[in-house]
């Protein structure tokens, strides 16, 4: 796989029971604890015995650098570890993605908690190149889940989790691991057609990216206050908008592996993603300040992709 096709994300980034693993034959993060009760048949009394631990596996580079990134990167509170996470140990073509939200936290939600690795393959992309692949399984929203990351050269470049919207690329490296599929997990889930999640997509970009983000804080750059003429908490707001932003790489990841259907669609988007992470940029360079029109934030452009992707995805729906 070539680098620029880790670009049909995540995100992350990329980006996700407890987790006990079941053996694989591959490496993997195993720990183990086992207690034996004995009762005595000739009394009333019972005595409990521990058994030794089983020692925990020792994790190779690759499946260390791959659960780095989900304690630092993914669930990580420390900003300035995810910083330095990204600078050194994801590869630089992707790192300007990974940049978007290295600012903020992960929601909640987001998080994939209690995460263990579970198996590591290598993987031959079809130029023959070799990468290593693991696979690491947590918690997301008290849900099992899986996420699969992608190393070249010691480097993160991208990952696929079992909750993507578009689970396709995720099932298609699933295959590569021994470890058997959970069926409970949400990967078995039936999806929902590429109708209704690019309707959800459209309303995500009008709701939470332009209705409570750009136009608020490009009203407060002229005029001091929200679009409504009222008071507003600006840092809150951007705040908002990086946690908007994380959620906006999985619907490119999404959009990205649609099949060529919706060649017009993933043109429009391509157009109108590459605009927000423009304007996300200047408000994180230029952090806009009342009244002042140095930091005005022009959204015509925008406005122009987002209206398109709008129609474009009402003529699929109507059709």
């Amino acid at each position: 796989m070539k680098i620029k096709a880790y670009l049909c994300i995540v995100a992350t980034i990329v980006l996700l029971t407890g987790c006990g693993s079941s053996k694989s034959n591959l490496e993997e993060k195993n720990t183990t604890s086992t207690e034996v009760t004995q009762s005595e048949a000739t009394t009333d009394s019972s005595k409990t015995a521990a058994a030794t631990p089983v020692p925990e596996k020792k994790l190779s580079k690759s499946e260390k650098l791959a659960l780095d990134y989900v304690e630092i990167f993914l669930n990580g509170s420390d900003i300035e570890a995810k910083k330095k996470f990204v600078s050194e140990n994801i590869l630089p073509d992707v790192q300007p993605i990974f940049q978007m939200t290295e600012s903020t936290e992960t929601p909640e939600n987001n998080k994939l908690k209690n995460a263990s690795v579970i198996e590591s393959a290598d993987y031959t992309n079809k130029d023959g190149e070799k990468d290593k692949i693991v696979l690491i399984k947590g918690e997301k929203s008290s849900s099992s889940s899986e996420l699969i990351i992608f190393i070249k050269d010691d480097k993160i470049g991208w990952g696929y989790s079992s909750n993507d919207k578009n689970k396709e690329p995720f099932n298609e490296m699933r295959k590569f691991f021994k470890e058997p599929v959970n069926n409970t997990s949400d990967s078995a889930t039936t999806e929902q057609s590429p109708e209704v999640t690019l309707k959800e997509i459209s309303n995500f970009v009008i709701s939470d990216i332009w209705n409570v983000g750009f136009v608020d804080i490009s009203w407060y750059a002229s005029s001091g206050t929200s679009s409504t003429g009222e008071a507003i908490d600006i840092d809150f707001t951007i705040e908002q908008l990086g946690k908007a932003m994380s959620t906006k790489l999985e619907y490119d990841n999404y959009i990205n592996n649609l099949d060529t259907k919706y060649d017009s669609i993933k043109n429009i988007w391509s157009k109108l993603s590459g605009e927000i992470d423009r304007m996300y940029k200047q408000i994180q360079d230029t952090p806009p300040i009342a009244n002042d029109a140095t930091t005005k934030l022009d959204t015509g452009i925008f406005n122009q992709y987002m209206d398109a992707f709008s129609d474009e995805v009402d003529k699929l729906s109507n059709s």
